[in-house]
């Protein structure tokens, strides 16, 4: 009897200690302190907030890194087919170092997935801005010509906020020596 008091005693905590741990969520406080460090607060917060169910930094982080890297190619793809569709020389040029510069985001991106899972920010920081700044150099390419593609521009564009959303969260992980 003393031995099945002990069991259900120990299940009765085990099972607490799983609610308490599977309640735990990002906090409105939390997402305010990552978002106020943003260039678009109102853009972060509407992300975080479809995210709020993360268990924790790290998971969050993981979650923004999944969001980034699938518009990153989605963008990519996007890229592919107007270059295949035909268009001039001139666009055609600055559509393929767009996509070089893709290729490179998604690149830094799985580097950032393998920082985060080392638990090493600074190495996740890094690879995000070098995302970020793929993204950024892609803008730079296709502002010029004289008809842009709508989807390339915004997307590059959320690429850049969701970069931003990353870095600050990079900087709330740990830093390995």
């Amino acid at each position: 009897m003393a031995a099945n008091l002990r069991n259900n005693a120990f299940l009765s905590s085990l099972m607490l200690l799983i609610l308490i741990g599977s309640s735990y969520a990002i906090t409105s406080s939390e997402m305010s302190t990552i978002c106020d460090k943003t260039l678009d607060r109102a853009f972060c917060l509407k992300f975080l907030n479809s995210k709020s169910a993360s268990p924790n930094i790290q998971a969050l982080a993981k979650t923004t890194l999944d969001a980034t890297q699938a518009r990153a190619t989605q963008t990519f793809k996007r890229l592919q087919s107007i270059i295949d569709g035909g268009v001039d020389p001139r666009s055609k040029l600055a559509y393929r170092s767009c996509m070089d510069e893709y290729e490179n985001t998604m690149e830094n991106l799985e580097e950032a997935f393998e920082h985060l899972a080392s638990g090493d920010g600074f190495g996740m920081n890094m690879k995000v801005s070098a995302a970020l700044d793929g993204a950024d150099t892609c803008l730079d390419d296709v502002k010029r010509l004289r008809s842009v593609d709508a989807s390339v521009v915004n997307n590059s564009k959320g690429i850049k906020k969701l970069c931003g959303i990353a870095l600050v969260i990079s900087n709330m992980l740990p830093r390995r020596s």
